[in-house]
């Protein structure tokens, strides 16, 4: 994958981040900056995890005053209907809607800056689309889920979170599939580890053996960067364990590209540094660890 640039956004997000109107220009605003990086032909950009869940409408109501499991369990309570899984039906209320924007929203930024575009990931059921049935969702399953388009504005995949965290599994999250997550495309193949997945060796085993050059990482990780964690610190245990591990010695990775959502959500704080890396070695790593941030390598 030569002549292409790598470019991991960290995103800032906060309870002012989910108007419409704001977070298309946000969104466009950080393509826009990192164009003014680009040295190559090619371009991959890379959103992070989760922090597009809070588009869905009725959290603009809510005070973000608890913690994030409990801020997705209210906005559900408050808009739950009489279903067999009420939790899941407030969210499937809303997704059809939702996915639309989202769709919409990166689809338009990747067509304009002629680039292939991870979107970030959010809380989704799988939507298709049939000429007589029009949009309509698959089954009533939610999924951490995110979205790559081409430079064209096409979507190629969806791609599922697999490995899910003890929070996740608690709230709304089913576990999907590893059938989506390998993209052939025409500058070469590219593989999505949401989160968690990347610290998981099969994870990574399977993409190295599907042939992806370059893996996308989107993440957000509700703990104290900087905190204590197993005799280490939380920093050091993720990019030993993550990043590290996932890209040194393998047959076909030759990239790793970590970008990390930072944020509050009520008493809840993400914090990382984003990263892009090449065989175990840090090519590009955010400064901060609580503040927005754009990364960009050409290889």
């Amino acid at each position: 994958m030569k002549d292409t640039d790598l470019t991991a956004i960290q995103v800032w997000f906060d309870q002012e981040s989910y108007g419409e109107e704001t977070f298309r220009r946000k969104m466009r605003d950080y393509a826009s900056e990192a164009s003014l990086l680009w040295k190559g032909s090619n371009h991959i950009i890379a959103f992070p995890e989760f922090f597009a869940t809070f588009l869905y409408p009725s959290f603009r109501k809510l005070s973000f005053a608890e913690t994030t499991t409990k801020t997705l369990a209210k906005y559900a309570i408050k808009n739950m209907g009489f279903s067999l899984n009420p939790l899941k039906k407030a969210f499937l209320r809303d997704a059809l809607g939702i996915e639309a924007y989202y769709h919409g929203v990166f689809s338009t930024i990747a067509r304009e800056f002629e680039t292939y575009l991870l979107a970030p990931s959010i809380l989704l059921p799988i939507i298709d689309e049939e000429s007589e049935r029009g949009r309509f969702i698959r089954d009533g399953r939610l999924y951490n889920i995110a979205y790559l388009f081409n430079p064209e504005g096409k979507l190629l995949t969806r791609a599922l979170k697999h490995n899910l965290t003890k929070a996740e599994s608690s709230v709304l999250f089913s576990r999907g599939e590893p059938v989506d997550n390998v993209v052939h495309t025409e500058i070469g193949i590219i593989g999505i580890a949401i989160c968690y997945d990347m610290f998981f060796q099969t994870e990574i085993e399977r993409l190295d053996a599907a042939g992806c050059e370059v893996i996308l990482v989107p993440s957000c990780n509700f703990a104290e960067w900087k905190g204590s964690m197993r005799g280490s610190t939380q920093e050091r245990i993720w990019f030993r364990d993550g990043p590290i591990r996932a890209s040194l010695c393998r047959e076909k990775i030759r990239y790793l590209v970590n970008p990390m959502a930072i944020g509050i959500v009520g008493r809840d704080k993400a914090q990382g540094r984003s990263s892009i890396w090449s065989r175990g070695r840090a090519l590009a790593v955010a400064r901060k660890f609580d503040g927005e941030e754009i990364l960009n390598v050409t290889t």
